[in-house]
């Protein structure tokens, strides 16, 4: 697999496509929910959400024909995957052992997305074999976003 590098400013994300991400996660509720945000650094540009095949509370893992397909269209575009998200419905929006442990993409940004409470709670990470550190980020107006569904 290729390495993945992490982009080397804290993302934009377009408020449109920051709701949508987020409106996918409360759908899914109680199940976990994934996808990526697509763009060139630092921008996100896109949303694409994908299945979660193991259709779980507690795990995830992404539907392989969406990835493939999301991945096809950001290269299409001359985009890159900026950030890998999903949700916890129960639990706070820091990694668990499991994130820390399935982390199959290096310093890839995640982003995690807790409903414990009312209003969602959004935080982006690196993951580390054991450890992680929380990144910056910021909500932008949308300019010339789009939502892949």
């Amino acid at each position: 697999m290729t390495a993945v590098e992490p982009p080397a400013e804290h993302l934009e994300i377009p408020r449109d496509l920051h709701d949508a991400m987020v409106a996918h996660c409360v759908r899914e509720s109680p199940r976990e929910c994934c996808g990526i945000l697509g763009g060139v650094p630092p921008r996100v540009s896109s949303f694409h959400p994908l299945r979660n095949e193991l259709a779980s509370e507690t795990r995830y893992r992404a539907h392989s024909q969406d990835l493939i397909e999301a991945i096809v269209s950001l290269r299409g575009r001359g985009a890159e995957m900026l950030a890998i998200y999903h949700s916890h419905p129960r639990w706070q929006a820091i990694p668990s052992q499991t994130d820390l442990q399935d982390n199959y993409y290096g310093p890839l940004p995640r982003i995690i997305v807790s409903l414990l409470n009312e209003t969602p709670d959004v935080r982006i990470w690196r993951l580390e074999t054991d450890s992680y550190q929380e990144l910056s980020w910021r909500i932008i107006e949308p300019t010339d976003s789009r939502a892949d569904a």
